[in-house]
Parts: C-alpha cells; structure tokens; sequence
C-alpha cells in the first residue's frame, strides 16, 4: 500500500533530501515505551482504525501481516536498538506491504520506500545492481537513521512521520504558518498536503491494531466496598 502525495500548500511530491553537511542525528534517545505510539488518540485515527478493520480492508492487511512477519523481528530489533518507538517496525507496512523490491511512482524503493537522494544522505549506495535499499538491513539502518533525525528536529511523532512522507521542506513551510501547531492542527487547517494528513493517522491505527488498543485503555477503578472488611 504504497502511499502517494497530492499539494496542498507543499510540493506534490516527496522532496528530495537536501544535500550538506554530515547529518547531525541529536542526543541518543531514551529508551521509547512499547505503547508510545498505540496510545495516541485522534478521531482521524479511529476513522482508519474503522476503515482497516472493515471487510474492504481486512484482506489487505492480513497480506501485509503474512509478509511482514518474516521481518519484523529484525526490523523491530533494529529500531529498538537506535532507541525509536517498538512500533516504528510496522511503517513498511503502508510504505511497501513489507515488499523489499516494492517501486514507487517517483523512484522509491525498498521496504521504507526511500528516494535516492535521501538513501545516499543516510549512508546507502544506490547505483545499479548494488542498490542497498533492496536490502532489508541495509535500508531499515538508513531509515532509522532518517526517523531518528527527524525526531530529533520536530521533538514529535506525528510531525517527524509527516516529514518523513512529504519532506521536511514541507513540514516546515506549514510550521512558519503556524509555528506553535501540533501535526494534528496542521491536518485540520489543511496546510500539509492531504496524502500526510492521511498517512499519519493511517500509520498509528495500523499500530494500534497490531499492538492492541485495550492496553492504552486506563484500567477501571475497584469499586469501594458497601461492607466492613
């Protein structure tokens, strides 16, 4: 389920990374919660929590688990290891259906979907045959690298998987527009192209299926006793 780009306000398609100076990746990140990505609520996400759990999408989604299972051990190992959410694991899921030869419109390649210019900046060749991104460890390390880089400049979930579909330009020209908004803010005043404002939400009931909601649920207080103990 390869997720394209329609403009609204930004450019109609992924930008390019820009090229520079070494990337400078933040402070290590603390370990991250199991739930921190499960747990977030929006309506946006229980719109796509409904709309994934109908009969429409319910094949799609079991296809996706059925491959996905062969890598997201590794996958999840890694994004661990580089301190990101658990859940970051299941992004290939709506970037390639965790196909590792999967080909986008715009050159995207590979289980995170990655351009050539944005593959390189994180350390990956990609001439000819010896195109990493095909390779499953190789192109997790560069997009986690990218994922972990774009926290560290937004210090958001929401806003670092919105620069991660549309481009970090575009977040950010939406952010000199109302430079205190959330991603959720930014979604409702349509300022990020509408394929961003889906693919977060559509990400997040993705993880929230797949993790469990029940767990974000708080748990229900004991009722007080009529009775002396």
């Amino acid at each position: 389920m390869v997720v394209g780009m329609l403009a609204v306000g930004c450019s109609a398609v992924r930008e390019p990374a820009v090229s520079g100076p070494p990337i400078d990746l933040g402070a290590p990140l603390g370990p991250s919660s199991e739930l921190e990505l499960a747990c977030v609520r929006n309506s946006r996400i229980d719109a796509w929590e409904r709309r994934l759990r109908s009969a429409a999408w319910r094949d799609a989604m079991h296809e996706d688990a059925v491959r996905g299972a062969r890598y997201l051990p590794r996958l999840r190992q890694m994004v661990v290891d580089a301190g990101l959410p658990p859940a970051i694991a299941f992004l290939p899921a709506i970037e390639s259906g965790f196909r590792p030869d999967a080909r986008g419109s715009l050159d995207e390649l590979g289980l995170w979907q990655l351009r050539p210019d944005t593959a390189r900046r994180f350390g990956l060749v990609v001439e000819g045959p010896a195109d990493e991104r095909l390779h499953p460890d190789q192109s997790t390390r560069a997009a986690v690298r990218y994922l972990r880089y774009l926290y560290a400049r937004y210090g958001d979930w929401p806003l670092a998987l919105a620069a991660y579909n549309a481009g970090e330009g575009c977040v950010d020209r939406a952010l000199q527009r109302r430079p205190t908004a959330t991603f959720w803010d930014l979604a409702a005043h349509g300022v990020l192209p509408a394929k961003s404002r889906e693919y977060v939400p559509h990400f997040l009931a993705v993880v929230r299926i797949r993790q469990g909601r029940k767990m974000c649920d708080p748990p229900t207080p004991l009722l007080a006793s009529s009775g002396s103990l």
